[in-house]
């Protein structure tokens, strides 16, 4: 009984003390005890489970716009995708952030590539136009993809603890970003540019019509991108490699290269018969290239929508009065 009674007075002292307890804990934090924190909580949550809904619509919505729109208003598409993809980075990145290389880089880039533009809508067109266009965008991928692949190496052999074998300075996953960003950037935005280049030169020369009939006949061993006999030999009497299509039709091997791969048409260019993209793969490194390629239509969304959907979800937050 002794025991009991202790255990019951014991007992009766804590719960006297209890006020005490309550007042220091209220002097010490500032706050009540007893305060209920359930309902801010609640209204938290269901705020970022509202900012969530309103992001996933944003990312769903936009991409049925865009595929409608390329599908149905291709052109339109290309050109504002094509600004978007060649301001939007210089804005960001050298106008806000004052990246002084990439500035230098993209004015010299934007110089050369309005010659090339000014030159390949010329009208007549110089029948050595389509070569040096085709020439240009293939030497700017070539380096653009050389740059992306050792930003990646760089990249890749920083993860698995080789580069620190050598060196060990923070410099060196920096330097890969970036050179993995340079290739990538100015790999697809050549890729929209010389696209543009393709269509305008192929309309000028009339063997080509997107939407129709060629304006003009293509005779026999005719280039019909370029407009130039596809026999063998150039104007020097120099030997030059020509390809012929499963239709028959026959181009210079530059050319029909760079009508397909670098100007992403899988068409003949005269009668607009499906090419067999497989018929340029004559090696491993061509297919590489074609991987990368698609990787580059990828880096496009990423860099020209990924930028309007945050701004018109930040937009509908601030619109909503969601924070």
């Amino acid at each position: 009984m002794s025991e009991i009674n202790e255990i019951l007075a014991t007992t009766t002292a804590q719960i006297s003390d209890l006020p005490a307890l309550n007042e220091s804990l209220k002097n010490e934090s500032g706050l009540d005890p007893g305060t209920e924190f359930d309902e801010p909580n609640i209204g938290r949550n269901s705020q970022h489970g509202t900012m969530a809904l309103i992001l996933l619509g944003a990312l769903l919505g936009f991409q049925l716009v865009i595929l409608y729109w390329k599908q149905r208003h291709y052109r339109s598409f290309q050109l504002v995708t094509l600004v978007g993809l060649w301001l939007i980075p210089m804005y960001i990145f050298g106008v806000q952030a004052h990246f002084w290389r990439f500035m230098t880089i993209w004015v010299l880039y934007s110089i050369v590539n309005s010659c090339i533009l000014y030159l390949a809508s010329r009208k007549p067109l110089d029948h050595k136009t389509p070569r040096l266009v085709y020439k240009w965008f293939s030497i700017v991928y070539k380096v653009s993809y050389a740059v992306g692949i050792t930003g990646y190496s760089i990249i890749m052999f920083t993860f698995f603890g080789i580069i620190q074998l050598f060196y060990t300075g923070p410099e060196v996953i920096e330097l890969g970003v970036l050179l993995l960003c340079y290739g990538l950037y100015f790999g697809v935005l050549s890729r929209d540019f010389v696209e543009i280049c393709t269509d305008r030169m192929a309309s000028t020369l009339g063997y080509y019509n997107k939407d129709g009939f060629p304006r003009k006949h293509l005779r026999a061993n005719i280039c019909a991108i370029c407009g130039v006999a596809a026999n063998g030999t150039n104007e020097a009497g120099e030997q030059q490699n020509v390809f012929q299509l499963a239709c028959r039709h026959v181009f210079h091997n530059d050319c029909i290269r760079g009508w397909c791969l670098i100007g992403k048409k899988d068409i003949c260019p005269y009668c607009k018969e499906k090419v067999d993209m497989k018929e340029f793969k004559t090696n491993p490194w061509d297919t590489q290239q074609q991987l990368y390629l698609s990787l580059l239509d990828g880096v496009r969304y990423l860099i020209v929508w990924q930028p309007v959907i945050f701004a018109f979800v930040e937009l509908a937050y601030h619109l909503i009065g969601l924070e």
